[in-house]
C-alpha cells in the first residue's frame, strides 16, 4: 500500500501546472513544430500547402482556459499566423520541452475524452 502511494505521489509531482509550461515554452520561443493530420487537412482545404513534414513554429503560447486549453500561433511560410490548440501540433523530437509537451497533451486529450463521455 506504502509503495502504490509513492507512486501515485510520484506521479503527480512529475505533471507541470499549464502555466509553468507556458512559461518553459516563451523560453524556448520560437518551438519547431509539425501539424497532426486533422490540422493539415484543415489548412489544406483552406489552401495552404502543408503536409505532416511541413515544418512550422509556434511564436508565442498562451492558455485560454479549461475549454481551450494552450493555444498557440504558429508561423507558415510567407508569414501567415494561425492559432491552433497544442494538442494539435507535434513537437519536433529532440526539443527541450519535447517530452514535457507531449505529457501535456496526453493529460489534456484524456481530461477532454472524459467530458464526452
Amino acid at each position: 500500500m506504502a509503495k502504490e502511494q509513492r507512486r501515485k505521489q510520484s506521479k503527480r509531482k512529475t505533471f507541470m501546472s499549464t502555466a509553468e509550461l507556458i512559461e518553459e515554452m516563451e523560453a524556448h520561443l520560437p518551438i519547431p513544430t509539425y501539424a497532426c493530420e486533422e490540422l493539415c487537412q484543415f489548412l489544406r482545404d483552406h489552401g495552404k500547402d502543408v503536409t505532416r513534414g511541413t515544418e512550422l513554429q509556434i511564436t508565442k503560447v498562451f492558455d485560454s482556459g479549461d475549454e481551450g486549453g494552450i493555444m498557440c500561433p504558429i508561423l507558415h511560410e510567407g508569414g501567415e499566423v494561425y492559432i491552433v490548440s497544442l494538442t494539435h501540433l507535434m513537437i519536433k523530437p529532440g526539443h527541450p520541452l519535447h517530452k514535457k509537451i507531449l505529457e501535456y497533451q496526453r493529460k489534456r486529450i484524456r481530461k477532454l475524452s472524459r467530458q464526452i463521455i
